[in-house]
């Protein structure tokens, strides 16, 4: 009976902010679905960001253990191809204002120089990313299927959201 209690006992000694946030894993369908539905205006790209420059980093945030913890906002250049119709076939080069953000003590954060599939949001002045602590926008060494399920939503095939 001791060890029955115990385990609860020390489940909500733990339930700080380690295991506060909790996000759901994005899934390839449903973040096309959320860009291609923004009033925004994004781009499909894959490929990856390099020479991270101009960076301006944002106040610690309170309660965050380790390194870390901060929103950031800078510029890095993306090299990759713009997906279309026909695949990821359009050679792109672009300038990215890029924005981490935060929640309590979890902030966003990107890996530069890995492969990656995003989404660019075209700007009368650039390109932009923002990425949140539970950001679902970045896929990461997207599988050969995870890049036909990208491109089959952007021909306007099966889209469904909720595929894993």
């Amino acid at each position: 009976m001791k060890r029955l209690l115990a385990i609860p006992c020390l489940l909500a000694l733990t339930a700080g902010p380690a295991f506060a946030l909790s996000c759901a894993r994005p899934t390839i369908e449903g973040s096309y679905l959320e860009h291609s539905q923004a009033k925004e205006h994004y781009i499909l790209v894959f490929g990856y960001l390099t020479n991270k420059r101009n960076v301006v980093i944002g106040p610690e945030r309170e309660g965050f253990v380790g390194t870390g913890g901060r929103s950031e906002n800078f510029t890095a250049t993306f090299i990759g191809h713009q997906g279309t119709r026909a695949g990821f076939d359009r050679p792109i080069k672009a300038t990215v204002a890029i924005s981490t953000t935060c929640a309590d003590a979890w902030c966003g954060s990107v890996a530069m120089d890995a492969m990656l599939m995003t989404f660019l949001e075209t700007t009368p002045y650039g390109h932009r990313m923002t990425i949140g602590p539970c950001s679902g926008s970045e896929f990461y060494t997207p599988t050969n299927d995870e890049k036909r399920s990208m491109l089959r939503c952007l021909r306007g095939g099966v889209c469904n959201p909720d595929r894993r």
